[in-house]
């Protein structure tokens, strides 16, 4: 999953993931440009989706898989 901050100002938000069958496990998200790594419930990515803060400019390159 790719996200890019287009702005010339940080943003944040909650992104709609693409996935229908996300609740009911946890998830794995491992930034493929850069150190991060996050562990997230599938039950909350579902009802509300994935909560980014980037910077301006940034983007994120996720790797997504089941926990």
């Amino acid at each position: 999953m790719v996200a890019v901050n287009y702005a010339d100002h940080p943003s944040q938000g909650f992104v709609r993931l693409p996935w229908d069958d996300l609740a009911g496990c946890d998830w794995y998200l491992r930034d493929r440009l850069g150190p991060a790594r996050y562990e997230r419930d599938g039950t909350d990515l579902a009802a509300r989706g994935l909560y980014l803060d980037l910077p301006a400019w940034g983007c994120r390159a996720f790797e997504v898989r089941a926990a």
